[in-house]
């Protein structure tokens, strides 16, 4: 069981109403987040110390969420997408755990890794995302198994996802959105960051070679500065939308 390193801050999280989409537009440009403006703990980096160098993590890059640097994302559907970058590393596997406010876990799952570094993806399953109450935060982590007998010195990243309602604004701009890339750029000008790179992250699965694709996936990291991650494969692009 991955132990929790970091407190979930409940005074932070009880206060956390909802996010406002004021001025989304019809159709964007581009994939330009606009994070909304507060910030909580989490962590979207792996810690770097001597003993996850010289052990486990064996690539330049650290073990990273792709994720706002306020380490808060929000989602609109019944479905939810977590994406990291896993750089070389020793560990066969990572967990992923998604509790809420009181430590309770909704959801706990291993996933194998292809000892590749690149993207790897998590789409929770259904019931999952429908667990998830409207305007309440949940802390997800993931973590590297690198030592099974000491999981407290696994690298892991952590951050806090929340379940919105789709306002009256955003569903008019997604109904005027012409195809998926356009149905991103209004989710991440709408502040709905996992909608937004789980958009972009299915169409690139589903069309390797379009650049216009990749251009917007590289704009939209570079608004929340993981551009150095851009070019990174997505390495299991068979198990989206095929939540466990």
């Amino acid at each position: 069981m991955m132990p929790r390193r970091i407190k979930f801050l409940r005074i932070w999280l009880i206060a956390m109403t909802g996010v406002a989409l004021v001025g989304v537009p019809l159709i964007a440009i581009a994939q330009q987040y606009t994070p909304p403006r507060r910030n909580l703990p989490g962590r979207r980096e792996s810690a770097k110390t001597r003993f996850l160098g010289d052990t486990c993590l064996v690539g330049q890059k650290p073990l990273t969420a792709l994720i706002p640097p306020n380490n808060f994302g929000t989602t609109t559907g019944k479905t939810l997408m977590l994406l990291w970058y896993v750089p070389d590393t020793k560990a066969k596997t990572a967990e992923v755990r998604l509790v809420d406010q009181a430590d309770r876990s909704l959801y706990t799952t291993t996933i194998p890794l292809d000892n590749v570094p690149g993207i790897v993806t998590v789409q929770l399953p259904d019931r999952v995302a429908t667990q998830m109450e409207l305007n309440k935060a949940y802390q997800w982590q993931f973590s590297l198994t690198c030592t099974p007998n000491d999981p407290s010195k696994n690298p892991f990243v952590e951050g806090v996802v929340q379940r919105i309602p789709i306002e009256p604004s955003l569903s008019r701009a997604l109904k005027a959105a012409s195809n998926p890339r356009d149905r991103a750029t209004v989710y991440a000008k709408a502040s709905v960051w996992h909608d937004a790179i789980a958009t972009l992250a299915t169409q690139r699965c589903l069309n390797p070679g379009d650049a216009t694709l990749q251009t917007s996936w590289k704009t939209l990291l570079q608004s929340v500065q993981l551009e150095t991650f851009a070019d990174a494969p997505l390495t299991k692009c068979g198990a989206i939308g095929k939540g466990e």
